[in-house]
This record gives structure tokens, C-alpha cells and sequence, in this order.
């Protein structure tokens, strides 16, 4: 797909003017994601530097380094002829990232249950993370970064270096795919409800039920696949 890629107007777009919190190319980066998460950028569209300069209002530099970021994540690809594109966000992307995901979050969630069930600061944070979630009613798109804070907890509390850059390097295309899984989703109080059957079972539970728990909690490949085909087939219920 190649062409302009604003498929939407400006105003009430992801793709709006940027706050100073981190750094300006993660900024773009995270905008950027966020485009595509809202599906107002498409798998494989062409990205224009001078567009997205534009439409966030900076200069092409911080717009260059971001899609190295993305790149380097494997959400942007580049080839010489069709220059920078939204990578290919198909069933064979989705198969892969929720195996990855399920392989490092069950690792993951055995070194958190250890130190969840030693500190209770620890369980504070995580409960306030499903305190975010819960006031995030209302936007789906606010949800799943709500969702993504709780499982970055998640990695954070487990401590390993190794799970951690594991985890960033796949955290965007999480973000990607829960916008799809929740794609006419009408049952916000599940995804509540979900995050708190697992911390539970985090403080609770034996090493078999951990294991059990992040495979009911992380699949989803159905779920997408079923968004998937609302998405190609709008009409579709």
C-alpha cells in the first residue's frame, strides 16, 4: 500500500502535536504506534517523513530517529524501492507475537510471584494498575495502554534484565494487537475482571496454576483472528 498515509482528518487523531515527557523520537515512536493501533495507519502503508513531521509538528530529525526506533522493533520496515512501511500485521505476525509473549510473560510471572508475595508494595502497584484499567472506561485505546502498564509492571516487579529488554522490544506490537483483539469488543468489565483473576493467582497459586493462568490470560490468537476478519468485512457481525 503506498501513497498519503492520512487516512483520517488531524483533529482526533493520534496523530496530534506531542507533550514533553520522554524523549521526542519515543514520543513519535509511541504516536506512531498509536496510529496504527487506531487503524489509522495500515499494515504495509507507506510512512512519508514530511507527513509525519507535519501532523505531530516537529522537524524530520526526531521523525528519522523514531522510525529507527521502530525499525530496529520490526514495526517499521525499510527497502530501498518503497522506503519506510508499516510492517506486515497479519496472522502469521500475531502467531508469532503471542508465542513469544506467552514464552517470556510465563518466565516473567514466576520471578514477579516471588517477589509479589514478599512485598506488599509490590501488590499495591500492581492492584493500582487494575485501579487504571478500570478508570479507563470509555477508550479502548486508553484500556489497552492501561493493559500494557500492567503487564510492563508485570516485568519490571520479575527483575531480569534479560525478560525486561525482551518485553521493550515487543511491548508496541502488543499495543497493536490488543487494539485489534478488542475491535468491537463490548465487555469492558472482562478485561477488569481478567487482570484480577491473575494477580490473584500470582499471590495464591502454585507454580502449575501460574503456568495455567498466563496461557488462558496471554491467548488470544482466536480473538484475533476473528477481529481480523471484522476488520477486512466491516458489515460482518
Amino acid at each position: 500500500m503506498s501513497g498519503s498515509f492520512i487516512k483520517t482528518p488531524l483533529n482526533g487523531s493520534a496523530l496530534t502535536p506531542l507533550a514533553s515527557s520522554s524523549t521526542l523520537s519515543e514520543q513519535v515512536a509511541d504516536k506512531v504506534v498509536e496510529a496504527i493501533a487506531l487503524r489509522q495507519l495500515q499494515s504495509e502503508q507507506r510512512l512519508i517523513e514530511t507527513e509525519l513531521a507535519a501532523a505531530l509538528q516537529v522537524s524530520r530529525v526526531p521523525i528519522r530517529e523514531a522510525m529507527r526506533i521502530l525499525e530496529s522493533q520490526g514495526i517499521i520496515v525499510a527497502s530501498p524501492r518503497r522506503g519506510m512501511r508499516v510492517a506486515t500485521l497479519d496472522q502469521a505476525w500475531a502467531r508469532q507475537l503471542h508465542a513469544v509473549r506467552a514464552a517470556i510473560e510465563r518466565i516473567a510471572a514466576h520471578l514477579a510471584a516471588v517477589h509479589l508475595r514478599a512485598d506488599p508494595l509490590l501488590v499495591r502497584r500492581m492492584e493500582g494498575c487494575i485501579a487504571g484499567i478500570a478508570q479507563s472506561r470509555g477508550s479502548w485505546l486508553a484500556t489497552n495502554k492501561a493493559d500494557i502498564s500492567f503487564h510492563t509492571t508485570l516485568f519490571e516487579i520479575a527483575d531480569s534484565a534479560l525478560l525486561w529488554t525482551l518485553w521493550n522490544a515487543i511491548a508496541r506490537h502488543i499495543l497493536i494487537i490488543f487494539s485489534i483483539e478488542t475491535y468491537r469488543d463490548p465487555d469492558f468489565d472482562r478485561v477488569v475482571e481478567e487482570h484480577r483473576v491473575y494477580l490473584n493467582v500470582l499471590l495464591t497459586g502454585s507454580e502449575e496454576e501460574i503456568d495455567a493462568e498466563v496461557g488462558r490470560h496471554v491467548a488470544g490468537l482466536d480473538t484475533f483472528e476473528r477481529a481480523e476478519r471484522l476488520l477486512n468485512n466491516p458489515a460482518t457481525q
